[in-house]
């Protein structure tokens, strides 16, 4: 397949000039990939924190008794485990207690709101679910919502990557026009178009590793984007040199 011959040539440094070849599909191809990469550490927990959310149904009798009076959390302190996952009912910690804290907590009902880990980094408060007033509320609510959870989640994740594509197009855009910039500023043959091209691969295999390490190992290293920058180098010096 063409598309794949794209990458094979971006490994091996050869035949740099024919990225020009790849079409308006291949570009779109490799957007989608790289919307998709960068949200999917979220997506998972996002699932996670469904599943766990889904399965407090199961568990009703272990949900501590609590209100929410004027919008805060009140009532009894405890820790639900379900799937591997801790549910956190507290009325000591805020949501903004929960940002940067090393913990197992994938959702907490807090003293002024819901946290859900890596989705809402300050949380929300409990307006959102307005109908939730007690535990009894809770359990009611999972009830209700359990069956059409995944179809808001489903569209949460569309919405989700077609914010992340914008702006993937809206950086690449910049970065890939400094470097055309600088090509035409250096006397070389240089089209914004071919550049645009080539960073959608070049951004695609250095995001798969990336990525497969913060799932793994937990931290996003940024830094090894630096990666890509033998692939533009390269690229600029197959650039034909201007003619005078």
């Amino acid at each position: 397949m063409k598309y794949f011959t794209f990458f094979k040539r971006l490994l091996t440094f050869k035949k740099y000039p024919l990225f020009r070849t790849a079409n308006f599909k291949h570009m779109l191809i490799n957007i989608l990939l790289i919307s998709i990469l960068i949200a999917l550490p979220n997506i998972i927990s996002l699932f996670q924190s469904v599943n766990a959310t889904s399965g407090l149904a199961d568990l009703e009798s272990e949900i501590p008794d609590f209100r929410i009076v004027d919008g805060e959390y009140v009532g009894e302190t405890d820790t639900v485990s379900i799937r591997g996952n801790d549910i956190l009912f507290s009325g000591d910690m805020a949501t903004d207690d929960m940002v940067n804290r090393d913990s197992g907590i994938l959702i907490g009902f807090l003293r002024d709101g819901i946290y859900i880990r890596d989705v809402q980094n300050s949380g929300f408060d409990y307006s959102y679910i307005s109908q939730v007033e007690t535990d009894e509320d809770l359990k009611t609510f999972i009830e209700q919502q359990t069956s059409s959870l995944y179809f808001y989640v489903i569209v949460y994740i569309v919405f989700y990557v077609a914010v992340i594509m914008f702006f993937a197009v809206i950086f690449l855009s910049v970065g890939v026009y400094v470097l055309h910039l600088i090509s035409q500023l250096m006397k070389k043959k240089s089209r914004f178009m071919n550049w645009f091209k080539f960073s959608t691969f070049a951004t695609v295999a250095v995001l798969i590793p990336m990525i497969v390490i913060q799932l793994a190992a937990g931290p996003l290293l940024w830094w090894l984007y630096m990666l890509t920058l033998p692939f533009y180098y390269h690229y600029f010096k197959k650039l034909p040199v201007v003619k005078a």
